[in-house]
């Protein structure tokens, strides 16, 4: 079964945390067995009872074997069973030295405080895995390490060895929450940032709000398509570096991607210098028809800024625009590595070659009859355009007339 890319974002996460994991083991190893060899030789004194021979061996030995973990886990390929042997290799360390460490303090009851700290501390330094199996494994080490620590070092169960048990449950709840939060966190963020690169933020706040899934799969939908494209572009791009041309199309793009985003248009794909959008997908409005209207005539005003911004006639452009509306098969269709959100079928064809009418008639934006009686009525100049009908026509693939209007943009 093929992973998906955030289960190898995840993967690749959890082979780089576990090399984090060694590091910070080997530091700590060696920062508390420099301590005890000065403490060792009187050059400082930290603790109560001066360790003794035994802890330098103890400290010597966990050393060595941090160092041979170190050295595996950056030397040798990554082995998901791995971190089931260093999580049980952190506990019995500590469980080792805690047993017979002299330095460690263990009358009136102070070791059930230690066995307690030494479980927390070693469940929360295997957090850094941020594994979900391995935040299970160490929360049932915690518990057993406890509870060997209290049986073995305090001389029969405490009188509230019931208590702390439940205290270290609920810290180990949390430690698991945390640790599912954070993957659930990356998956939604790897979710988020694909789709806002289609879908305005407030379209993918909704999408969350109603549990929507990016799963294969389409649903007949009534939409309405938008097709723009820049006229005589391959002639444009052709006297320009491909620098040149990558700079122009970037500054265009982002400008026609604001606007669609400003009217809740979610972009199908880019073509070249071709935009593909679509109104009333994900979530359909009563207004969809409406708003691609207007965001194609604030689109048309833009590339009269963007023209005034060119020095040279022949740095200007001219923009086409095509809407069409009609029932599409809309849905995130592809393989199970690579999915589009997509609008496929007639009416998308239908709504592309009215595009392509805007060459022959002369004007900047038309639309299909369809789309007119969507807005009829629901417009007034004050919106900045009008519409007349310009005539019938026999577009590729029909075998019937349509009618195409024009939207004539009024002085902004």
């Amino acid at each position: 079964m093929k992973k998906s890319i955030v289960d190898e974002i995840l993967i690749s996460r959890e082979i780089k945390n576990e090399k984090k994991v060694a590091v910070v083991r080997f530091a700590i190893f060696s920062f508390a067995s420099l301590m005890d060899y000065l403490s060792y030789f009187h050059v400082i004194n930290y603790t109560i009872v001066p360790p003794t021979n035994i802890t330098l061996l103890l400290d010597t030995t966990f050393l060595v074997f941090a160092g041979f973990v170190l050295f595996f886990v950056t030397h040798f390929s990554f082995q998901p069973y791995l971190k089931f042997f260093t999580i049980t290799l952190d506990y019995t360390i500590i469980g080792l030295m805690i047993f017979f460490d002299p330095t460690v303090q263990r009358g009136d009851g102070v070791i059930y405080f230690i066995a307690m700290i030494g479980a927390i501390f070693i469940y929360q330094f295997n957090l850094l895995r941020h594994s979900k199996i391995g935040t299970i494994y160490g929360a049932f080490l915690s518990f057993i390490f406890l509870f060997v620590i209290s049986i073995g070092l305090g001389g029969g169960y405490p009188i509230d060895l019931i208590p702390m048990l439940f205290g270290l449950g609920m810290i180990l709840a949390i430690g698991y929450v945390t640790t599912v939060s954070n993957f659930e966190m990356v998956k939604e963020a790897n979710a988020k940032q694909m789709m806002e690169r289609y879908l305005p933020s407030q379209l993918v706040s909704e999408f969350y709000k109603n549990n929507a899934q990016l799963e294969p799969g389409g649903e007949m939908k009534e939409v309405t398509i938008l097709f723009s494209d820049i006229r005589s572009f391959t002639k444009y791009s052709e006297q320009r570096s491909a620098e040149e041309v990558v700079l122009f199309l970037n500054d265009y793009l982002s400008r026609m991607t604001d606007i669609i985003f400003r009217f809740n248009g979610t972009i199908d794909k880019f073509i070249g210098d071709a935009i593909m959008t679509i109104f009333g997908a994900p979530f359909k409005r009563d207004d969809d028809a409406l708003r691609a209207v207007k965001s194609a005539v604030e689109m048309i005003h833009e590339i009269h800024r963007f023209n005034q911004k060119r020095k040279y006639l022949e740095d200007q452009i001219q923009v086409g625009i095509g809407i069409h509306t009609g029932e599409a098969i809309v849905g995130n269709i592809g393989s199970d590595r690579r999915l589009d959100y997509t609008a496929i079928g007639d009416n998308v064809n239908l709504a592309s070659r009215i595009e392509g009418l805007t060459k022959h008639y002369q004007c900047p934006i038309l639309i299909s009859e369809v789309t007119f009686r969507q807005i009829e009525g629901k417009y007034n100049e004050s919106d900045g355009f009008v519409i007349r009908e310009i005539d019938k026509v026999i577009v590729k693939g029909k075998s019937k007339p349509i009618s195409v209007y024009e939207v004539v943009c009024l002085t902004s």
